[in-house]
């Protein structure tokens, strides 16, 4: 099946049409009922294609699935001890800045210096609050603000170098999502090899733009609007949905920045618009179950000749399958045949966010 809807993207007369291709798929299978009768069983799986890069993703469900918030206080005590990002201790052990006044960059309660493990030539890391550990829903806009604040004066410093290199911004929110560290950190990289989904995205994006003389983006948006299965909430400088095709079991939530094609072109006050509602989704993944998350900034490259792109990020829930035994939730359909599957549809995690997103974006 395939959905579609068209799309004037700024103000242009061309349509575009993106589409949302579904291939639902059954199968059945016997169970024996509580009386020992063989009971038939039917099962629904979803095929998905992302509408932008094509690649393909699932829909599936688990019996008797239901998230579960893991008990974090072991590895938040164990871990303070020797905690290189808190204050006591952050000023001694974390490395320096050549070219930096100080050495590191700080703002708010954010401090920015090199990562001891370089993942490029240009990577650090940000040590975003002073707390050591940070419920998923205690976060505030001004800490979420901060630490953005002192990437982009870091990305702003490297000016001369960035001609075709991508400012690239992560975050891994405990363990579960990769973080080395309990203290919230998020780590930022100035590269000109981005990662195979951007890489991706550039590509589709430009032949969209080149075919269509319109920005895919400006057509995702105007569709998942009037779609409304997707959709969560707009501001004046961020427009919120969920993906089509997610990376997380349970759901991936996308921000396109309408207006800006990089981390270094944002306005404090688009910044703060987004912390908001980046706070507002924590808090509602919190109440959900969910203790884990990772992030990804997605820009433009400096010096982009053609205005086809746009600055994006995605927000990426991470679960346990179960708890008990610390089932992870990355398959070997993710990591070794990166074919991604939901167990909750994009079109469920909107509706689960969609008031208090807008309630928190009109303040």
């Amino acid at each position: 099946m395939r959905d579609s809807s068209s799309a004037e993207p700024g103000g242009e007369s061309q349509e575009a049409i993106i589409s949302f291709e579904r291939e639902p798929r059954t199968t059945s299978y016997l169970l024996p009922n509580s009386d020992g009768a063989l009971e038939e069983i039917t099962m629904e799986v979803e095929l998905r294609r992302d509408p932008l890069t094509q690649r393909s993703g699932r829909l599936a469900h688990f019996q008797g699935f239901h998230l579960q918030r893991v008990d974090l206080s072991a590895v938040v005590t164990t871990s303070r001890e020797g905690c290189p990002f808190c204050p006591d201790r952050l000023l001694e052990v974390t490395p320096l800045l050549p070219h930096a006044a100080e050495g590191r960059i700080r703002r708010g309660e954010s401090t920015l210096f090199p990562n001891l493990s370089p993942y490029d030539r240009h990577s650090v890391v940000v040590a975003l609050t002073e707390q050591h550990f940070v419920p998923l829903e205690e976060f505030t806009a001004d800490q979420i603000v901060s630490g953005i604040q002192a990437l982009q004066d870091y990305f702003k410093s490297l000016a001369p170098l960035s001609q075709g290199s991508f400012s690239l911004v992560t975050w891994n929110y405990m363990p579960l999502a990769g973080a080395t560290q309990v203290h919230p950190h998020i780590q930022g990289f100035l590269t000109d090899r981005p990662g195979n989904l951007l890489e991706d995205e550039i590509r589709s994006s430009r032949a969209f733009y080149l075919k269509h003389a319109q920005r895919y983006w400006d057509g995702l948006r105007s569709c998942e609007r009037q779609l409304g299965e997707r959709f969560i909430a707009e501001a004046p400088n961020t427009f919120w949905l969920t993906a089509f095709v997610s990376k997380s079991v349970v759901s991936d939530l996308l921000v396109i920045f309408p207006r800006y094609r990089s981390l270094e072109e944002l306005p404090r006050e688009a910044i703060h618009e987004f912390a908001v509602g980046l706070c507002s989704a924590l808090r509602r993944l919190a109440a959900d179950g969910v203790g884990s998350f990772n992030l990804a900034f997605y820009p433009s490259p400096a010096g982009e000749p053609d205005d086809h792109f746009r600055l994006h990020a995605r927000i990426s829930p991470r679960i346990y399958f179960n708890p008990d035994i610390q089932g992870s939730d990355t398959t070997a359909w993710h990591h070794l045949l990166e074919e991604p599957f939901m167990v909750r549809s994009p079109e469920e995690l909107a509706a689960l966010m969609r008031d208090p997103m807008a309630r928190s974006l009109a303040r």
